[in-house]
């Protein structure tokens, strides 16, 4: 967030300044809407980083949905390849419903260039 309130034109607050708003309506009106449109992509990016990390992070934290294709459907049923498909599919999904929410999101931001 902090590069996006960075990333914001000086002129955009000066000119939100000179026609006399306060700090916290410079802040509400022109600063926070601007930045919130700046940083939506990387945040997107961000949030499919740690949705593919997740697996990465059961070995060390709870079980997800890897731990219960490993652990109890191929212990049980002795098929090992396609519960990963399964989970492979599941995955997909998921990132693609992200991606789509957030490019929704940002369509919806209103000035983005």
């Amino acid at each position: 967030m902090r590069g996006a309130f960075l990333g914001v034109p000086r002129g955009e607050l000066e000119a939100a300044r000179a026609f006399g708003m306060p700090p916290w309506k410079v802040l509400m009106r022109v600063w926070l809407p601007r930045a919130i449109r700046l940083v939506l992509p990387t945040l997107a990016g961000e949030v499919i980083l740690q949705l593919k990390a997740t697996p990465l992070a059961m070995t060390v934290t709870v079980m997800d949905l890897a731990g219960v294709v490993r652990n109890r459907i191929t212990q049980d049923t002795f098929i090992v390849y396609e519960p990963l498909m399964l989970l492979a599919v599941i995955y997909m999904i998921i990132t693609f419903v992200t991606v789509w929410a957030f490019s929704r999101l940002e369509k919806s931001v209103p000035g983005k260039r």
